[in-house]
């Protein structure tokens, strides 16, 4: 018995047909596949970043609230220092006016006038 060792070149036109419809559908599914795949990966990254700035936009806020309220409160502090300071000036001007009255004679000064008047 004896084996050729070259067939018929156009015989075997049904078997190429068949290997050629099975890698075309093999290839569609592989190719339907990895575009699946391939969008989900895509979506899981858009996602992540969409996570992303809003972490970090969130975190800007959070710092610029932070800042915002550390002014106000430097605010206030210099305003009761404003305060604080102006009402021992007051008291001051007010030592000093009752000691010149006191120096000079002046029996009917009135300390409750002054301070109805605020």
């Amino acid at each position: 018995m004896r084996l050729p060792w070259s067939g018929n070149p156009f015989g075997g036109w049904k078997t190429v047909l068949v290997f050629l419809a099975g890698g075309a559908i093999t290839g569609a599914a592989t190719g339907k596949a990895l575009d699946f795949y391939c969008e989900r990966v895509e979506q899981r990254l858009i996602q992540l970043e969409r996570d992303r700035v809003a972490r970090e936009t969130r975190e800007r806020e959070r710092i610029e609230t932070e800042r915002i309220e550390r002014e106000k409160q430097e605010i206030e502090k210099l305003e009761m220092e404003i305060l604080e300071r102006k009402r021992i000036s007051r008291e001051i001007a007010l030592e000093e006016e009752r000691k010149w009255y006191e120096e000079h004679g002046d029996d009917d000064f009135d300390y409750e006038d002054e301070d109805d008047e605020e």
